[in-house]
């Protein structure tokens, strides 16, 4: 495996999504039993939210904030986000809705996408009055009373959308290069106020294959199952 082999993370990631198909990818426990999502399924789901992206107005270098617990849909939300273009902004789940507004505007952001009613209750209250927030998409069907801020979509109506406008937009992923940006991570704001970390599809690129290399070297295969508990 060499860096170059890939012009960017999304190339990588569908690759091996065409190679390893109905193989599973993620899991996630829901009502007490591991249920998993497929590598097919992920690189599907990623590809219509992309598509949903960009008919609500996404285009390529927007930021998105990305606001949400350890899940798949974290995951995937992170790959449609740079398919269409754009530029992930994660946030700490701790976030407060001062830290959120910060970010928000601090980024440019024009998208959210946030998992549940309790991380959407700051973030919402952050989104007020701020005009380059297009939308908000929320993971789980969540009512907050009052809000006023942009438009939102589920999770569902957003690969619906997907779905519907398919062959309306064209997700050219070979346009995004290794030095183009993929993540803006903010600081925890311990020292003062958040500030964005920069990263390059390249700086990622070199992560995952010095971990590939280190993997080889303990002798771990494909059939190993690894434990994320951090979605930054």
């Amino acid at each position: 495996m060499e860096l170059d082999r890939w012009p960017n993370l999304v190339a990588m990631f569908f690759e091996q999504a065409d190679t390893k198909g109905d193989s599973a990818f993620l899991w996630k426990k829901r009502d007490g039993e591991w249920q998993s999502v497929s590598w097919k399924e992920a690189a599907q789901q990623a590809q219509l939210l992309a598509v949903a992206l960009k008919e609500y107005g996404l285009r390529p270098g927007d930021r998105v904030v990305l606001v949400g617990d350890n899940s798949p849909e974290w995951a995937i939300a992170d790959f449609a986000i740079m398919t269409a273009g754009g530029i992930t902004v994660p946030t700490y789940t701790t976030n407060t809705s001062s830290d959120h507004r910060h970010i928000l505007s601090d980024s440019g952001a024009t998208m959210a996408i946030v998992s549940n009613k309790k991380l959407a209750e700051p973030l919402f209250k952050a989104a007020t009055d701020l005009p380059d927030l297009l939308r908000i998409i929320t993971i789980e069907k969540i009512n907050i009373a009052g809000q006023s801020a942009p438009a939102i979509s589920t999770w569902q109506d957003a690969l619906q959308q997907g779905e519907r406008a398919k062959e309306k937009h064209v997700l050219d992923i070979n346009q995004i290069g290794q030095d183009d940006l993929a993540c803006i991570i903010y600081t925890s704001g311990t020292g003062g106020t958040p500030k964005g970390v920069m990263l390059s599809h390249r700086s990622i690129l070199c992560n995952c294959v010095g971990a590939w290399h280190i993997l080889l070297d303990l002798g771990l295969d494909d059939n190993e199952v690894f434990l994320s508990f951090l979605p930054l």
